[in-house]
């Protein structure tokens, strides 16, 4: 069987940041005093997950005279990412007034990324003639359409908004192309495989706990509830898995070495990605959180390289979550989300690729339904600490006040106790969406007879 080419996101831009930020650090101790490369060293730990050392280096630029819209820019994200809205905000709207539509675009898209801020009339005036009489890429004023997206939904105007996200997402989709055709072969050739009874590698050290699904779900809420705990340390969205599902395809055809991988090969492996997790780790504790939502395309690998660990599904009402996805602009892969039929496509792949693992790895994976998580939620988090055996502590049920910094859209809801309102947010657009309604109901209807959510 031919190999079926895979391709990820984040590539090895986690290993480049890591180096970047060893030689900057090299080049600051020779000279001190440049500020380009301390502004360098702190976009580098941002993309890392150094957001506090991100913030400290920005402000230093700053407050020795280094300044640029970048510099804002990514200060506010550094901000936002620590809980700080009032002043992420700040830093986005300076970026608005006197500055190119480029940068603006970002600005604006970065404020209804807030997901709390609120735009004012006047706003939402000046944003509508920017979009009509700019002259910057195409890919800017997709932003800016998704931003106008946000701000009519805010206003209950939802023929307005959804027009707006249909611009937003044909302007992307001409420029970023959903590769169908690769995915649906993938998940088809990882449908034919099967358990491997070989011996699991045998491995000492932390339990990973994988959290996976569609994105907007609700992945970073159970990832914060789990952070919450004293034992359990969140990483970032790894890429390592998809690596190494990269490397066995390249010898041989992923698929086909998820069934023959030896003794031998399964302890190299693990090995390969648990000794690239330390940098993410500061506390070295007993658990650890990768939540990558694509890695429900390797829970075959992961069950294979990690017996020991746990996988948690996180389920999302299909409506609901469409919408969600197709208003959201993602800075990097998720070209499927630039249509709503890809979407759909995306989620049919998704609930039989888990519908093979449940079948191959019977109640091994823990399947949660995000409207069951915030409609019961001491129950259900009580039951993912369970699953995990993890022991019941408090802070998990008061994980909104947890400080550390959250990198995801979501960063502003999980500061939030638990809240029912996101459900049944995709209904007010059933008029505007009927050629898939049936489609999602469909997939709503094998999620609760296949997985039981």
């Amino acid at each position: 069987m031919k190999n079926i080419e895979i391709e990820f996101s984040q590539s090895e831009a986690a290993e480049e940041h890591f180096s970047a930020i060893k030689k900057l650090e090299d080049l600051i101790a020779a000279e001190p005093d440049n500020l380009d490369y301390r502004f360098k060293l702190g976009l580098n730990c941002q993309q890392v997950g150094q957001v506090e050392r991100a913030e400290s280096l920005f402000r230093s630029c700053i407050e020795s005279g280094f300044d640029s819209p970048k510099l804002q820019l990514n200060l506010g994200h550094a901000l936002k990412a620590l809980g700080r809205g009032e002043e992420a905000v700040a830093c986005y709207k300076a970026l608005i007034d006197g500055h190119d539509d480029a940068r603006a675009a970002v600005a604006y898209w970065s404020l209804a990324n807030m997901k709390d801020y609120r735009f004012s009339d006047e706003e939402i005036v000046f944003l509508r003639g920017r979009i009509q009489t700019t002259d910057a890429q195409p890919g800017y004023r997709g932003l800016m359409f998704f931003t106008l997206a946000f701000a009519r939904e805010q206003q209950g105007l939802y023929h307005e908004a959804y027009m707006a996200m249909c611009e937003a997402n044909l302007i992307l989709a001409m420029h970023r192309p959903f590769r169908g055709e690769q995915y649906g072969l993938l998940v088809k050739a990882l449908m034919k495989s099967g358990r491997n009874l070989l011996p699991a590698a045998e491995k000492e050290g932390p339990t990973p706990i994988f959290v996976v699904g569609m994105p907007r779900s609700g992945t970073t809420l159970v990832e914060q509830i789990l952070a919450s705990h004293s034992r359990v340390e969140a990483t970032d969205e790894l890429p390592y898995l998809e690596r190494l599902a990269i490397d066995l395809d390249k010898s041989g055809g992923y698929a086909k070495s998820l069934a023959t991988l030896g003794t031998e090969q399964k302890r190299k492996y693990a090995n390969r990605y648990l000794e690239k997790v330390p940098p993410y780790r500061e506390e070295n504790l007993d658990f650890f959180v990768d939540k990558n939502p694509a890695n429900f395309l390797h829970i075959g690998l992961i069950k294979i390289l990690f017996p020991q660990a746990k996988i948690i599904n996180v389920i999302r009402d299909p409506l609901d979550n469409a919408m969600a996805v197709f208003k959201q602009y993602f800075n990097r892969g998720n070209e499927y989300s630039y249509s709503l039929q890809g979407i759909v496509f995306y989620w049919q792949g998704y609930l039989s690729l888990m519908k093979h693992w449940e079948e191959l790895y019977p109640g091994e994976i823990l399947h949660l339904g995000y409207e069951d998580l915030v409609n019961g939620s001491e129950g259900k988090i009580t039951e993912i600490l369970e699953y995990c055996s993890l022991p019941v502590e408090p802070e998990c049920f008061r994980f909104y006040e947890s400080d550390r910094p959250v990198l995801t859209p979501s960063a502003s809801q999980v500061r939030n106790p638990i809240s029912n309102r996101a459900v049944d947010s995709g209904k007010k657009y059933e008029k505007h969406i009927k050629a898939v309604i049936p489609a999602l109901a469909e997939i709503k209807r094998k999620c609760r007879e296949v997985l039981g959510v």
